[in-house]
């Protein structure tokens, strides 16, 4: 059950990025509603897996890619439709991309697959609050720059805090290897 709402999770993010670059006010309430859809099934995955011990290898990479996956396409779909900064997204896709890389390295050299380390999920779940406020501002309506700029700068610190975290993992495993 976990990995089948890690996959209707993924099947939400064309929805999602369509949303955004066709916002309008009509279709604004249908776009929070999938967001926050997805992202209820984010949490709720994770939860059944552990509540029914259900966690399983596939799990353990189906969920973190469905999360890259969602912050990529979106910050993408901000990037052309806001003023979501070209460089914030730049840092955002470099840094996921060089931690599937370096865990794809690491699970298939130890056949096995690292959990994601707490770092990662805080800084998941800022990200997703800073997607939140750039999808709230797409309304006329409302101005949100303040809090733009903070969650900015708050995703800037969790972002290096996650990649030195990862980083630390990385290079453990290679100071492992050489032993």
């Amino acid at each position: 059950m976990p990995n089948t709402l890690s996959i209707i999770r993924i099947l939400t993010i064309p929805a999602i990025v369509l949303l955004i670059i066709y916002s309008t006010t009509k279709n604004y309430p249908i776009l929070i509603g999938v967001y926050f859809f997805s992202v209820w099934l984010d949490f709720f995955d994770g939860y059944l897996a552990r509540k029914l011990s259900q966690e399983t290898e596939l799990g353990k990479i189906l969920d973190p890619l469905a999360d890259k996956l969602m912050i990529a396409a979106i910050v993408i779909a901000l990037v052309i439709k806001t003023d979501f900064p070209l460089w914030l997204a730049i840092i955002i896709l470099l840094r996921d991309l060089v931690i599937l890389v370096a865990a794809s390295i690491i699970s298939r050299e130890k056949h096995t697959i690292l959990p994601s380390l707490l770092a990662g999920k805080v800084t998941f779940a800022l990200l997703g609050a800073l997607i939140l406020v750039y999808i709230l501002d797409l309304y006329q309506y409302i101005d949100l720059t303040i809090l733009k700029r903070f969650f900015i700068s708050l995703s800037c610190c969790f972002l290096t805090w996650s990649f030195v975290e990862y980083y630390k993992v990385y290079e453990a495993y290679k100071r492992g290897k050489n032993d």
